[in-house]
């Protein structure tokens, strides 16, 4: 096994944003509705390439596809092995569906999507929507041709919301990683974990994160010796890797959470 360790230092979002923002956006998709234009927005605004083809908006069972023009990709259902509804057409690129949608409780949603013979399907869950506390999301690509099933790959990912500030903003040391997230490849197996460290005095996060690199089934021992040859550069490319997310969180997350709900319903709106 190879293990990669790397601290990084970003910009916190501060806990009450983030429930106002899950607010905003929530209360923007429960105020829209879908008729026979596509998605209308609360202000009027029609997201035309939303269409509801199956169940109630917003309710259990409910299905929704996303269009992208015309011969331009499949619908994601039939990567998934599910029937195809009448209303779907060849322009078909991604289905949603509806599990659960309960302010309270959870907002489930699963989205497939086909893309060059290659499928994603994403399964994510959102717990206490009014508070968030859990965010969790499973998923798989799916190869059709031979070659592409070389990429087939499953994973999921882990952030428990309400273990994460208490850490960050206080000297408690959870005991187990807040974020986590692990990738299985037929030949590879990837576990990440993230753990905050306490806000600094530039108000900022040190973020401590671990990579862990491991050969799966027979190809163990080959992956061993693989993994020990190239340890620098995989350390190398880890590391700037995780830099370069760090950067870009930097770069982005400060104008977002110098807006307040209302400055944020407006973006949102604005950039339909």
């Amino acid at each position: 096994m190879l293990s990669v360790k790397h601290t990084v230092v970003v910009e916190q979002v501060p806990y009450p944003w983030l429930v106002d923002a899950v607010t905003v956006i929530r209360t923007l998709v429960e105020e829209s509705r879908v008729d026979e234009q596509g998605l209308v927005l609360s202000d009027g605004q029609v997201v035309p390439d939303i269409r509801l083809t199956r169940g109630l908006h917003l309710r259990p069972g409910s299905v929704y596809v996303i269009e992208n023009g015309a011969g331009e990709g499949k619908v994601a259902a039939d990567a998934a092995g599910t029937s195809r509804d009448k209303a779907a057409d060849p322009s078909d690129t991604a289905r949603i569906t509806v599990r659960e949608w309960d302010h309270r409780r959870a907002v489930h949603l699963e989205l497939a999507v086909t893309e060059d013979d290659m499928a994603i399907e994403l399964d994510g869950t959102l717990k206490s929507p009014d508070r968030p506390a859990l965010v969790e999301i499973a998923g798989r690509t799916r190869g059709g041709a031979a070659p592409l099933k070389l990429f087939e790959m499953a994973g999921r990912a882990r952030l428990r919301l309400d273990d994460w500030w208490p850490a960050a903003d206080s000297d408690r040391i959870p005991s187990s990683a807040p974020a986590s997230a692990r990738l299985d490849h037929r030949w590879v197996r990837a576990d990440v974990r993230a753990v905050p460290r306490p806000s600094r005095d530039d108000g900022r996060w040190d973020i401590q994160i671990t990579v862990s690199l491991r050969g799966r089934r027979l190809l163990r021992p080959l992956a061993a010796v693989v993994l020990t040859i190239a340890a620098r550069r995989i350390r190398r490319a880890v590391v700037r890797s995780v830099d370069d997310l760090a950067a870009q969180w930097n770069d982005r997350v400060p104008r977002l959470v110098a807006m307040n709900a209302d400055q944020l319903r407006e973006a949102l709106l604005r950039a339909q």
